[in-house]
């Protein structure tokens, strides 16, 4: 049985939900074992029934918990598996006979069992408090930056865009996981950078910020959206030139805020027998010193690219996954047969696929995606995407 922690690592991106980057979860289990100690007084001396040891990345969630209200459940899921680390209510996972999932009211836990000993490598809260937490975040700035070992950290909350690089996150994303996402997205545009600020987008559930997209996407303006349109003109009279990158609903929102600026932030299309800014007087100039690549956008191309032109906004770059439902269905940004019928296929990926393996979480060229769904960790191709990667090969046309 493999125990090592590159094995553990790749279970914890396979099934769980990180919450850190990827890089952080490296690093994090690079340290090896960390000895589980419960702190609560009338634990401190025992020591009897099995050693639970936790990964890198498993004690740092835990210290992250120990501050929140359900610490002594998660305290109490830990210390009951040093008595009875299979008890009955344990899912086992799959094909193996020592690794184990075992969840109470706040937390789940995946571990193995091995030795007299047990290894946890994924703590996480259950949906339902995670959910909880994150309808809690505000839409708001923040500023963020690199530690001293590389990791995207947020720095401090601010009320204005003053760094070169900015970004605006998707839906589903709390606040630490748009951190170092949206970190990712703008690297893989621009390579090197040390701080960029985020307009966060706060969840409120995958149906509420489908909600929220869907509106901005029809032109009624929502309020996340009228609060990055007044950030957006303030950058530009602050004289600032902001290069931003924009992932899913971000799009929707940006191309969104653009066309509530052109219109004098009035929701009319229609505004002073102006279509859309078609007649603003600072046609072509109004924004131009912002410019902006789309990752994964769900905001429609056609329409918003004349929007961005009539702003004066340069768009950097347009980039999609060719099997990601978002920017392809929902953005109705293809004709290809092969790029929508793919984007169905591949449709469990983008709603419940690991981080590599998601076609539209992470921003990748094709080569580098097919290589993870081949190696990477993950729950790799069923068979309906066997036979449709094996036939579409020669398929390829030349619609966008």
């Amino acid at each position: 049985m493999d125990t090592s922690i590159n094995q553990l690592t790749f279970l914890l991106f396979r099934h769980g939900a990180i919450q850190t980057s990827p890089e952080h979860v490296a690093i994090l289990n690079a340290q090896g074992y960390i000895p589980f100690v419960d702190t609560t007084i009338e634990q401190q001396t025992s020591s009897s029934g099995y050693k639970v040891l936790m990964t890198g990345y498993a004690n740092f969630i835990l210290e992250k918990e120990t501050s929140t209200g359900e610490k002594r459940n998660l305290l109490s899921l830990l210390k009951g598996l040093r008595a009875i680390p299979r008890p009955l209510q344990a899912k086992i996972l799959k094909g193996s006979i020592s690794t184990f999932q075992l969840s109470n009211d706040s937390y789940r836990v995946d571990y193995r069992v091995t030795g007299g000993q047990v290894v946890v490598y994924n703590i996480q809260p259950l949906d339902r408090i995670q959910i909880q937490r994150d309808k809690q975040e505000q839409v708001a700035l923040y500023k963020v930056k690199r530690n001293a070992r590389g990791i995207w950290q947020t720095s401090n909350q601010v009320d204005k865009v003053t760094t070169r690089y900015a970004a605006v996150n998707g839906q589903s994303n709390n606040l630490t996981k748009a951190t170092w996402l949206m970190g990712s997205h703008l690297e893989y545009e621009f390579k090197s950078l040390q701080e960029y600020t985020l307009f966060h987008n706060p969840s409120i559930g995958s149906v509420g910020d489908s909600w929220e997209s869907f509106r901005d996407k029809m032109g009624f303006t929502t309020p996340v959206t009228k609060k990055f349109a007044k950030i957006l003109a303030e950058t530009q009279a602050a004289g600032n030139e902001t290069k931003w990158v924009t992932h899913s609903q971000g799009g929707a929102i940006f191309a969104e805020g653009v066309r509530y600026i052109l219109n004098d932030n009035s929701h009319s299309a229609l505004h002073q027998f102006r279509l859309n800014g078609l007649r603003n007087p600072e046609k072509g100039e109004l924004l131009n010193k912002q410019s902006v690549a789309f990752h994964a956008n769900a905001n429609n191309n056609l329409r918003s690219k004349p929007l961005l032109k009539r702003a004066g906004i340069n768009v950097i770059a347009i980039r999609a996954n060719d099997y990601d439902m978002v920017p392809n269905v929902l953005g109705l940004n293809t004709l290809n047969p092969r790029k929508l019928i793919g984007s169905m296929v591949y449709m469990s990926h983008v709603l419940n696929g690991s981080v590599t393996q998601s076609p539209h979480t992470l921003m990748q060229d094709q080569a580098t995606w097919n290589n993870n769904m081949d190696y990477g960790p993950g729950k790799g191709r069923d068979p309906v995407q066997k036979v449709f990667n094996t036939l579409v090969k020669p398929l390829n046309n030349y619609l966008p």
